[in-house]
């Protein structure tokens, strides 16, 4: 690639990635719910909302939220905002009522009237007050000071405001006299009896995963995984200031989640300030069996109670019953945060007790296994005997699934071993890692694995380095794999399956041949991922000799094989082989993903969706909850699983099915780490996705890219340039749209393995738009070619849909019979709505606008079944200005090219200029099923005015309001749904300023005069 593209490639990137994160949403969702609902209690002019929730969990900023969009709404009166005093003498004294006096009378200039004075003085001894006289005081006066505006009282803490304000201020909302909307904040169980009505309480919920990656990525600009965030929202109960401190004490690598987080959570200042004055009433036996619970690697309520030396009755009637939960045998905390901060806060003489406490527990219940680990961590100076122990017990949560506890348990094997068994715990804790997601953990205990001169072979940890060192690095290691590659030059007997003399071993161990075999066809796989199917050729072709040479077999082959060939490298062979053919876990996991690949390249996505559906039900584990041993045996790790989900996303997309791929994709994303598979695959499909649904890319996807561990890799590099290009042709900038697949087109060399396809875009219409069709002709050409590594279904539906944009008005019947045809082959939804599009779009360029109305109809049906949003808005703004032209009469070529706007070939909105002009610029959207009294002359005077407070279909869905449409007739008129009518005409009122249908027509006859 020349070095001005590349460079050209790295400013995109880095460009683009900072516009999305310029271009984040704002708000928390269900905080931008309670912003709402309170701006539009402020616009009724009534109403009283008192938001709930522990310390943290985000009250008080909502309410300086609703103060900021106060200070932002428009209107002529904008409402009065008081702020309500909290109690700083006694607690009867009305000290709050006094101060909303005083601002009132400071932001007015009405003095209080000397009738009202009495009535307010709370604070006069020998008046018998009685807050319901104050209440209509200050109703009285606030009709009298502010006749024409909201009054807004915001109350941060309302449970410390004094108690006759209190009472004071409810009464005033509760006359409902004046207008005026109450706006507070409080603790749980703030007040002694609950607040009478109209105050509503809500209660905060806690943050969500996706809104605790919304916090962190959008508010507290980190860069973290979607499954990081997941957790921290897990285990710190939704908090978000507690989520938001615990972030900030974790490494970059453990946010990306390629490092393991610390096992408990650090204590925050958060955590302490909530739980804090309650773990400081305990004694100290019930701190203590906290402690113990909070070590404790299975969660029996027998070993808890036996360590702790308490009876299930002190549990069950005690304090401890308010933080630990006994149900069929097991304990949990209910609140995840007490074992965070118990743990934290306990000395390491206490920690060393629990856990002597409880080695001695499990020896008597003939546990060993478990009992070792917590010798182990009682151990200061630690303990070489204990080592093969640790690495046995190691091995099997490995082999089990549980590999962030075999991580654990590896690594602190390795910190008190020597010798042989330090080089054998590097290379578990190492490969426990690489399992669980976190590479770069796993390339540094595999590094110093690699450096035990003499104690670990190289070979066996060839496979596990080679995928660490690609992940961590954004590129296969070829100077590690080249000494290997050389080896299968040599005709070297493999030592490790027979002796001198050539014969057999009986009982041959680990083979190295083996090993260097299963770490090439990792390489090879790796490789043929990130484009170089020369590599990955060699890589695999060497694999596949030294394999030859060893007699005790050498499995995965035909796997391999198999998931080359998806990729265009070598022939697929045989296939991989069928299930319950004596696979591990891991081998039938990829065998069904790369025998669900190649069922889509021939079609068949239905059996491809259910192989991997099945694959999902036996191999996936299920986790009850537990800590240790929590998973059956034989379920695969996080990093396996992450390939089997993705896969899955990908079948739906082919499909069609976008919904549905979205939502599995989501769910995938916050707990594996879905943005290491393929080559970071994850990232560039999940922008994909985004982008039909939307037009933008959205915070999950955001997260993926920016802590992706590849993100110069091909998938992630040229699926960014596609994305863009459809943001470019959404924009109408159909010029920069066919630049970007031009550009991403030349630098997907054709002698690179081909990509797993991604619906995008087609570079021949884009050139066409753009009113380039000798640059159309050579991306015709070039696509024809890259045509092959489509299935044939793609491959009709990209070829049709590049014939139909260079075809000529003449060609148009056959090409409506062909495309037909070639539809009903089409099973995705989404290629064949696309298809549908481009035609309608060729027809409308042709002049036959009813034909062009019918296909354009039948894009918008397809599209919006696939729920490709962003997409069936494309069709249905084509539908709009086919809709205006046929109404203007420019049913004919003629007619339709006499019309066009200059710049373009005759397309609308003048497609050669690359921006063009809006749905709405082509036709005033008018009443088909009666006359209207608004002329021609004030619909277009009204566009003018109020073009810039409203979006096109806002003041789409304005103008048919004017004119005496029904929201139904409306929704018929737009191709809308009547509910989406009913929200533009919320957001139309809330900006004109108005209350309703009749009010906006009496403004619209206003501005029209």
């Amino acid at each position: 690639m020349p070095a001005s593209q590349q460079d050209f490639l790295t400013s995109e990137q880095g460009r683009t990635s900072r516009a999305a994160t310029e271009h984040r949403p704002e708000r928390l969702s269900s905080r931008r719910a309670e912003i709402d609902l309170a701006l539009a209690a402020v616009a009724d002019g009534r109403g009283a909302f008192v938001w709930s929730g522990e310390p943290g969990m985000g009250a008080s900023t909502t309410l300086e939220l609703v103060h900021e969009a106060l200070h932002e709404a428009p209107g002529p009166h904008p409402p009065l905002v008081l702020r309500v005093a909290q109690s700083v003498g006694p607690q009867r004294s009305g000290g709050a009522v006094r101060s909303i006096v005083s601002q009132l009378a400071q932001a007015t200039g009405h003095d209080v009237p000397d009738r009202l004075v009495r009535p307010l003085d709370v604070a006069d001894p020998e008046y018998g007050y009685l807050p319901e006289v104050g209440a209509v005081a200050l109703a009285e006066y606030l009709e009298e000071a502010v006749p024409d505006r909201t009054v807004v009282l915001l109350a941060d803490d309302l449970h410390l405001v004094d108690e006759i304000s209190r009472a004071v201020i409810v009464g005033l909302v509760a006359q409902r006299r004046a207008s005026l909307v109450l706006l507070a904040t409080s603790v749980p169980g703030g007040f002694e009896r609950p607040l009478p009505y109209p105050v509503e309480v809500r209660e905060l919920a806690p943050l969500g995963p996706a809104e605790a990656l919304h916090l962190l990525l959008v508010e507290e600009r980190l860069s973290v995984a979607p499954h990081v965030a997941a957790r921290l929202s897990r285990h710190l109960a939704g908090n978000a200031a507690a989520i938001s401190q615990t972030a900030r004490t974790l490494s970059a690598e453990q946010l990306a989640g390629t490092a393991i987080l610390p096992d408990p959570l650090p204590p925050v200042p958060a955590v302490r300030r909530l739980l804090g004055d309650r773990l400081a009433e305990l004694a100290p036996e019930e701190l203590r069996a906290l402690l113990v619970a909070a070590v404790a690697v299975v969660e029996r309520t027998d070993i808890l109670l036996a360590a702790s030396g308490l009876s299930i009755e002190e549990v069950l009637d005690g304090p401890l019953s308010g933080h630990l939960s006994l149900v069929s045998g097991r304990f949990a905390f209910t609140d995840p945060r007490v074992r965070s901060l118990v743990h934290g806060e306990a000395r390491l003489a206490d920690k060393t007790a629990a856990h002597l406490r409880l080695a001695t527990v499990h020896t008597a219940v003939d546990e060993q296994d478990i009992a070792t680990w917590h010798t182990a961590l009682a151990t200061l100076a630690g303990d070489a005997a204990l080592v093969p122990g640790l690495v046995s017990l190691a091995q099997r949560l490995l082999d089990r699934g549980d590999v962030v506890w075999a991580h654990e348990v590896a690594r602190e094997a390795a910190s008190q071993a020597t010798g042989h068994e330090r080089g054998e715990a590097y290379v578990l804790a190492g490969t426990a890692a690489l399992q669980s997601g976190h590479v770069h953990d796993a390339a540094d205990w595999l590094r110093r694995a690699a450096r035990c001169d003499g104690t670990v072979s190289a070979a066996r940890i060839l496979g596990p380095l080679v995928v660490a060192l690609t992940h961590v690095q954004g590129q296969v290691p070829d100077d590690v794999i080249a000494p290997y590659l050389a080896l299968a030059d040599t005709d070297d007997a493999c030592t490790c399956c027979v002796d001198r003399d050539g014969n057999p071993r009986e009982a041959a161990g680990s083979c190295e041949i083996g090993d260097v075999v299963r770490g090439l066809t990792s390489a090879a796989t790796l490789h043929a991922e990130r484009g170089d199917g020369v590599a990955a050729a060699q890589a695999f072709d060497a694999a596949k000799r030294l394999a030859r040479r060893c007699t005790q077999g050498v499995g995965g082959l035909d796997i391999t094989r198999a998931w080359l060939a998806n990729y265009g490298v070598g022939e697929r062979g045989e296939g991989p082989c069928a299930p319950g053919s004596g696979l591990t876990a891991e081998q039938e996991a990829y065998s069904q993903v790369s025998r669900a690949f190649s069922l889509a390249d021939e079609d068949a996505l239905d059996v491809a969706g259910q192989a991997l559906a099945s694959a999902v039900a036996n191999l996936a584990p299920v986790h009850s909850g537990g800590r240790w041993f929590d998973t059956p045996s034989g379920a695969v790790t996080p990093y396996v699983e992450a390939h089997l989900r993705l896969a899955q996303v990908l079948v739906h997309f082919w499909s069609g099915n976008i919904t549905k791929a979205r939502r599995e994709l989501e769910e995938a994303a916050f707990r594996l780490p879905v943005g290491l598979p393929f080559a970071g695959t994850g990232v560039a499909v999940a922008r994909r996705l985004d982008m039909a649904v939307h037009g933008s890319v959205g915070t999950l996807a955001t997260a993926l890219e920016e802590t992706c561990s590849c993100p110069t890799s091909r998938p992630v590099r040229l699926g960014l340039l596609v994305d863009r290009a459809i943001g470019a042709s959404f924009a109408r900038h159909h010029t920069q749209a066919a630049t970007l697949l031009e550009l991403a087109a030349e630098t997907d060399r054709r002698d690179c393995a081909h990509m797993l396809h991604l619906p995008g875009m087609d570079d021949v219409e884009a050139w066409v738009l753009a009113g380039r069709p000798d640059a159309a002709e050579r991306a015709l050409a070039r696509r024809r070619v890259e045509a092959k590594d489509l299935s044939p279904a793609n491959r009709v539906a990209t070829l049709a849909r590049a014939e139909i944009a260079l075809a000529r008005s003449e060609d148009a019947v056959v090409l409506r019979d062909a495309v037909a045809s070639a539809g009903r082959g089409i099973a995705s939804p989404f290629e064949h709505g696309r298809t549908e599009l481009c035609l309608g779009r060729a027809l409308t360029r042709w002049g036959d606008l009813p034909a062009a109305h019918e296909h354009l109809l039948s894009a918008v049906e397809l599209l919006t079944q696939s729920g490709a949003r962003a997409w069936a808005r494309q069709a249905q703004e084509e539908l709009g200005r086919v809709l205006a032209l046929l109404d203007d009469g420019l049913a004919t070529p003629d007619a339709r090219v006499a019309a066009a706007p200059p710049g373009g070939p005759g397309a609308p909105g003048g497609a050669g200029t690359g921006t063009g002009a809006t749905s709405s610029g082509l036709g005033r959207p008018r009443l088909a099923a009666r006359e209207s009294d608004v002329s021609d002359d004030a619909l277009d005077e009204l566009r003018g005015r109020w073009s810039d407070e409203l979006t096109e279909r806002e003041l789409d869905v304005a103008l048919l309001v004017v004119q005496g449409g029904s929201n139904r007739e409306a929704a018929d008129q737009l191709y809308l749904s009547v509910r989406t009518v009913e929200v533009h005409l919320g957001r139309v009122f809330r900006k004109l300023g108005v209350r309703s249908r009749v009010e906006l027509a009496v403004l619209a006859h206003r501005v029209g005069r």
